[in-house]
């Protein structure tokens, strides 16, 4: 049967990615210091084969403006709290992906901090949207292979007329010019059905060449589970998994079930401290219950994911952007509109950034009652190919929207802008210009690079110390907050050295 990445026959080994796409898929990625905190110990003692980390730069900026923390502490954290599981980022050519371009020197610098800080030891990078495999891989892999990271480039799976079997067979054989040392077929719908995956993945195995392949499947569909199956079934070497609750709903499968199914495949697995898992478990599922956090549930089958083909990561910041604008009761209305907008766009791949562009303008089509009424920056720049052009749908655009996209009046200077940024972003550019412009010259690299993301100090000056959770570090005051909720518990006594204390909660009459 599988083949794991480790060579041994009948085996399937499984990798973590709770803290990032778990937590994106259903906390809207609200993960701050101290939840990473509470379990990225136990995650580390599971065996997992690898650990997806967030360390990419809109999440720092996330943890800085929401958060009020050092998003660099939180990679420290993973670097000296992770020691014997290998860890894995994802890279991008670009670091702030709309707001700003950047030079290639300041990209490079980026990857290298978040690579050392983090202890990474691989990275991934899309290769099938925006086209990167024709105009970032060329500089993006070698960059990273001097940085000291293994390669893994993700193949994305989404329903079109075009992506047949030869298109991710082809798209598989130009991977394999860069020499990775892993693949993955990413299916950030949750759209893989069995019979899809029966002929996909046997495509995509006889171009890789032996060459392992993981699966990243969300659980959108429902079908998460059958296909996690039958891939185990087909030799797929690594499954991406979760741990409970940020497992199931629009995230990925949970551990436990997919350790359950291996086992029942007759498959071996790296997992070897369950009970570690089970503490992760539970310290997660107390911060969600505590922060009103949602907690991963199977969801029920919906036809319309293959149609609206949302990602399991855009949902739920989807349903908070709703929240926003006073609409939440038009979810809905909103996903029927993001169907007609895939289809005015030519099919675009529903992956990050075009997922949430395209969530975005339906959101804002169904709350001013009209059609691109407003049209969002994004979908002029989409018709402009700034965000790529095949696996883009630029070229299969229906006529009268792409020409209402780019006669408005906004279009000039968007694309005066693309095209000041591709110029930008093709220069090498200079780390040391930039500081002193900023007047940081004596400032250490994770300091000058904060204040490039934040596009200053104003929101790094409110950085607090961080919160903790369940850890052994966390004030008195929460753990008697939590005991009051338990209305069984009359009395505690602590005692330390010399030290007692003794706490009654009265009960009232």
């Amino acid at each position: 049967m599988a083949k794991g990445n480790t060579g041994s026959e009948n085996r399937v080994l499984f990798s973590d990615t709770t803290l990032r796409d778990g937590a994106q898929s259903l906390w809207a990625m609200n993960m701050t210091y101290g939840k990473h905190d509470a379990v990225v110990e136990q995650l580390d003692k599971a065996g997992y084969d690898h650990i997806d980390l967030p360390v990419f730069s809109i999440y720092f900026k996330m943890v800085v403006r929401f958060f009020k923390e050092d998003p660099w502490q939180i990679a420290h954290l993973f670097r000296d709290k992770i020691r014997k599981t290998p860890k894995q980022i994802a890279i991008l050519d670009r670091l702030n992906l709309v707001e700003n371009a950047e030079p290639r020197s300041v990209v490079r610098l980026f990857h290298e901090l978040t690579a050392r800080a983090s202890g990474a030891s691989r990275f991934y990078f899309m290769a099938n949207t925006r086209n990167e495999l024709d105009r970032a891989f060329p500089w993006v892999v070698p960059m990273a292979r001097e940085i000291g990271l293994e390669f893994q480039p993700w193949i994305a799976y989404y329903p079109s007329p075009r992506t047949t079997d030869e298109y991710y067979a082809n798209l598989t054989r130009r991977v394999m010019e860069y020499k990775p040392e892993a693949l993955c077929l990413k299916d950030a719908g949750g759209l893989l059905t069995v019979e899809r995956l029966k002929t996909l993945l046997p495509a995509i195995q006889a171009e890789a060449k032996g060459v392992p392949i993981d699966l990243h499947t969300h659980g959108m569909s429902t079908n998460q589970g059958r296909v996690v199956v039958e891939a185990m079934k087909l030799g797929i070497n690594c499954i991406h998994t979760c741990v409970p609750p940020l497992a199931s709903g629009s995230s990925h499968v949970s551990i436990f079930n997919a350790m359950h199914n291996a086992k029942v495949l007759g498959l071996q697995h790296n997992i070897t401290d369950v009970e570690a898992l089970k503490v992760a478990e539970e310290r997660l599922t107390r911060i969600a219950k505590l922060e009103g956090l949602p907690i991963g549930v199977p969801l029920e089958y919906d036809h319309g994911v293959y149609s609206h083909q949302v990602p399991g990561g855009v949902i739920s910041n989807l349903v908070s952007q709703l929240g926003q604008l006073g609409i939440a009761h038009k979810l809905d209305e909103v996903l029927h509109e993001v169907v007609r907008i895939i289809e005015d766009l030519g099919h675009p791949i529903m992956i990050t950034p075009s997922s949430q562009f395209i969530v975005s303008q339906a959101a804002v089509n169904v709350a001013t009652g009209q059609r691109y009424k407003e049209v969002l920056d994004c979908m002029i720049e989409t018709a402009l190919g700034v965000w790529g052009w095949e696996d883009a749908g630029v070229p299969w655009m229906k006529p009268e929207v792409k020409d209402r996209f780019l006669s408005h009046p906004n279009a000039k200077n968007i694309a005066e802008s693309y095209r000041r940024r591709q110029e930008i972003e093709a220069e090498e550019g200079s780390v040391s210009k930039l500081r002193a412009s900023y007047g940081l010259t004596n400032a250490s690299d994770e300091e000058f690079m904060l204040y490039h993301i934040m596009r200053g100090d104003a929101e790094i000056k409110k950085i607090q110390p961080p919160k903790t959770y369940y850890t052994g570090k966390e004030p008195l005051t929460l753990l008697l907050k939590e005991l009051s909720k338990h209305r069984d518990v009359s009395r505690l006594q602590l005692q330390k050295g010399d030290s007692f204390f003794d706490f009654k909660q009265t009960r009232s009459a």
